[in-house]
């Protein structure tokens, strides 16, 4: 039995599950707060601009964990990182949920964000472990666990803060965290370290300068910045409309938007499949002629719930589709170096996130809901005119060899 063959018996369906369970577990973590944006801004006794600053501070977390985290998972064995960033994950949203003021709340989102990153430690190990010709798949499905998790996360805090009370939600997560440490501590196999004789600055080192390096990887990242800012905008402003005079809608009915757009997440499966097959291409512009779309249909049309839902989906379809094609073409370019592939990538991803919720609480400001939809439709198009000068899929065969 080959190397390939070995590795391809390590990924098991119920390993997959478990792992994209995890992902999104991870990911939901700094997500909870979203839906309770409105509800936040009254207990602490601030504006809703002042409040999306709270998702500001998650997912600029987040981004420093995958700048400065990530990488580690080419220098430490995978599993060991995984089970201390679940711990102090924990650890973090178990402290938080005791906040008694916006300043100590935003402070402990970014610890949370930071290490929620072990859903970026997940992914590129999936695909360690994964049969060579099934990789977009693996990655789909593991990428769905988490575009479902930050979706998930929304209906389950909304639900369970009108229930409970907000600080719940963060123990309950922190609960979770411990669980799903245990289970990967005992299913999960020892992979070795990738990167030998080196420095954690060298590692950092080599990071950038893979991503100076490969014109796919960057164009790439430029795709996830692009969407994952349209993204984290349109759900941050949806708050707000929810909660505002044309719905009038409670914690708990904001949260359930998240199972609508859960629906568009399952995409990732299929993507990957497409991907499999050799139609990159034709995923990534499908996302962002789609994503375009979904902006179109809101603008114009979200004060018709059923409109208004119908581009939840696709919106979430859309983004699913583009970072699965990312996410599955990125790793290529050097196989030796995923976690630090995936640092770069999600790096300049969630700097598009955390820009994203920070123009929100503007053009809320500003213009409201019609304001945020066209930034939107701009985005998908901006996404779109990028895919018509990028050329760099022909150099998936040649990195492959």
């Amino acid at each position: 039995m080959n190397s390939q063959d070995k590795r391809s018996h390590l990924l098991t369906p119920g390993l997959t599950l478990l792992l994209a369970i995890t992902t999104g577990a991870a990911a939901a973590n700094f997500n909870y707060a979203q839906p309770l944006l409105h509800a936040l801004a009254q207990t602490f006794h601030i504006s809703n601009s002042s409040a999306s600053l709270i998702v500001v501070c998650s997912q600029g977390g987040y981004a420093l964990g995958l700048l400065f985290l990530l990488p580690l998972g080419d220098l430490i064995p995978k599993k060991k990182l995984i089970l201390i960033s679940l711990s102090v994950d924990a650890a973090a949203l178990l402290v938080l949920s005791f906040s008694q003021n916006a300043a100590e709340f935003e402070l402990l989102s970014i610890v949370v964000g930071l290490s929620s990153v072990v859903a970026q430690i997940i992914i590129p190990l999936a695909a360690d472990l994964a049969d060579p010709a099934k990789t977009g798949k693996a990655v789909g499905t593991v990428t769905s666990g988490l575009l479902i998790g930050l979706l998930l996360a929304r209906a389950f805090s909304g639900v369970v803060a009108d229930a409970l009370g907000f600080p719940a939600v963060y123990q309950i997560a922190a609960g979770i965290m411990v669980i799903l440490a245990f289970l990967l501590g005992s299913k999960l196999p020892d992979v070795p370290k990738k990167a030998e004789h080196t420095s954690y600055l060298a590692i950092l080192s080599s990071t950038i300068q893979i991503f100076m390096s490969h014109r796919l990887l960057k164009f790439r990242a430029l795709y996830g910045a692009l969407a994952f800012a349209a993204f984290s905008m349109f759900w941050t402003s949806l708050t707000f409309y929810l909660s505002s005079s044309t719905y009038h809608y409670s914690t708990t009915k904001i949260g359930l938007f998240g199972l609508f757009g859960a629906l568009g997440a399952i995409t990732a499966i299929f993507t990957g499949i497409a991907i499999d097959k050799g139609l990159i291409r034709l995923t990534t512009i499908a996302g962002a002629l789609f994503m375009t779309l979904s902006f179109m249909d809101m603008h114009f049309y979200g004060s018709t719930l059923i409109l208004l839902i119908i581009g939840v989906i696709i919106v979430d379809a859309s983004l699913q589709t583009l970072n699965t094609s990312n996410q599955s073409i990125i790793y290529t370019v050097a196989p030796q170096a995923r976690s630090r592939i995936n640092s770069s990538y999600m790096t300049s991803y969630f700097i598009g996130g955390s820009l994203g919720s920070a123009t929100a609480g503007i053009a809320w400001g500003y213009g409201g809901w019609q304001t945020t939809t066209t930034i939107g439709i701009l985005l998908g198009l901006a996404i779109a005119l990028l895919w018509y000068f990028d050329r760099t899929v022909t150099f998936k065969t040649q990195n492959a060899r």
